[in-house]
């Protein structure tokens, strides 16, 4: 990656991660960046990691496209305060700024929030509406799974704030990282005994992903429940935590059953949203899934085993090289927009 060659830069600020990927006039990726932190326990960690991206890019002649969710943080008293809180914030920037919007223009120089905030996954639609004429998007990411539909060339989405498109089947609550395994089910059933779940936030899925070895390094992001590491029997001590024992060896195989449950059951609930969606916009027998997210090879080799017709976001795109900025598809959309913005 060559830094210097940077005129393009995406960064998606969320309240649990913010990406930036960078790239160069011939979409070349030049610039990547990732950070965990947690926005609702100090607002001005924000501030600290735009400051870097501002000191690795020093001198560098760039614009930049921004998107948030982080608005929703409950250390804000309401979205909007978020959200001027965060374009404020992201005055530091030393380039030219636009922020992302769901407006018929995608970078208009006026900033209204309701057409700003929570607006991250929108540019996945909007950048891939025109390049192709039926398919779902579906990125599957830390926290939540985005579901985007194009029909005849067109970007069906109606809804653009989370109340709306969570009983719309536009958005799942649920990722590969910080869900709580009471966010999915309340108890386990096996050999016909059933097994309650302690709801408190003792493991996260992760932790499921982890002790299965379905979840790799680039992709094992954020912190963990209890703050210790992210070793394999970290992950089962906190697994059993959560029905009310204390982990040893004689407990791993029980621990496994229970950790396939709940990996089934997220993907389940996503298959299930699929099934909804291809009815709703009648998508044909052989409707095309493309993937994008952090959890994006979980969900492909589960779906395929379904038989279901997917690929890759980055491979649509026509660039291997984007497979690494894929997991953060909202961030990488945005810079690939801000180049073909006229």
């Amino acid at each position: 990656m060559k830094l210097n060659k940077t005129k393009y830069i995406g960064i998606d600020i969320g309240g649990a991660h913010l990406k930036c990927i960078g790239i160069d006039k011939n979409k070349n990726i030049t610039y990547t960046k990732y950070f965990s932190y947690e926005m609702w326990v100090d607002k001005n960690s924000l501030k600290e990691k735009l400051h870097i991206i501002n000191n690795d890019m020093k001198d560098i002649d760039a614009c930049v496209g921004i998107t948030m969710s982080a608005e929703l943080c409950d250390s804000f008293k309401s979205r909007r305060i978020g959200g001027q809180f965060i374009v404020k914030a992201c005055e530091i920037l030393n380039f030219k700024k636009f922020f992302y919007s769901n407006h018929l223009e995608a970078f208009r120089p006026k900033i209204v929030l309701d057409e700003i905030m929570s607006m991250n996954w929108h540019s996945i639609g909007r950048l891939c509406e025109k390049k192709i004429k039926n398919c779902l998007i579906i990125d599957f990411g830390s926290t939540t799974t985005d579901f985007l539909c194009i029909k005849n060339f067109k970007f069906q989405n109606k809804y653009f704030d989370d109340f709306s498109r969570l009983n719309n089947n536009e958005l799942i609550y649920s990722g590969l990282i910080r869900t709580p395994l009471f966010g999915l089910k309340k108890n386990v059933s096996l050999k016909k005994k059933s097994y309650q779940i302690i709801p408190e936030i003792f493991a996260h899925m992760s932790d499921i992903y982890r002790v299965l070895g379905l979840i790799k390094n680039n992709t094992d992001i954020g912190n963990t429940a209890d703050g210790s590491n992210k070793s394999i029997i970290n992950s089962f001590r906190r697994i059993s935590r959560n029905f009310g024992f204390d982990y040893d060896k004689s407990k791993k195989n029980l621990i496994l059953e229970i950790s396939k449950k709940f990996y089934l059951c997220q993907l389940d609930e996503i298959e299930k949203n699929i099934l909804v969606l291809k009815k709703k916009y009648r998508f044909g027998k052989n409707m095309k899934i493309m993937l994008s997210g952090i959890g994006q090879t979980v969900l492909k080799n589960y779906l395929m085993k379904k038989k279901y017709n997917v690929d890759y976001l980055y491979n649509f795109l026509n660039k291997g090289s984007y497979r690494f900025a894929s997991l953060h598809a909202p961030a990488l959309s945005i810079a690939l927009l801000l180049s073909e913005k006229k």
